[in-house]
């Protein structure tokens, strides 16, 4: 199932879109322990900005964009290969790796 790198950590800008992914992701890692040891797989994907129409409002400038298209091959790649999570494109992982683990006082100081 699709949730976000924005539910990783809650962001004053998009609270409630991250709110939103941050449950799924908890509902997802919830069902991969339930189903641990059977033969259903639950991948959790963390795409990060993807130009789709959602996105179409917004300027797509720098290196953090990605498309559909290379979202669902990381997906199918994913699913493949029996991983329980990724991030997509792979240079979310590090980034979010960071950002998870500021302490809070830096955090909340960033504009991001």
């Amino acid at each position: 199932m699709v949730g976000s790198v924005a539910g990783d950590r809650g962001r004053a800008r998009n609270f409630v879109y991250g709110s939103a992914k941050g449950g799924i992701d908890r509902f997802l890692e919830g069902l991969q322990q339930a189903y641990a040891g059977t033969k259903l797989r639950v991948v959790r994907v963390k795409p990060g900005f993807v130009d789709t129409p959602m996105t179409a409002d917004i300027a797509k400038a720098g290196p953090l964009w990605t498309t559909p298209d290379r979202v669902a091959a990381d997906i199918k790649r994913a699913a493949d290969r029996g991983h329980a999570v990724i991030y997509t494109p792979w240079f979310w992982w590090p980034i979010m790796i960071i950002i998870r683990h500021l302490p809070r006082f830096v955090f909340h100081r960033l504009k991001i």
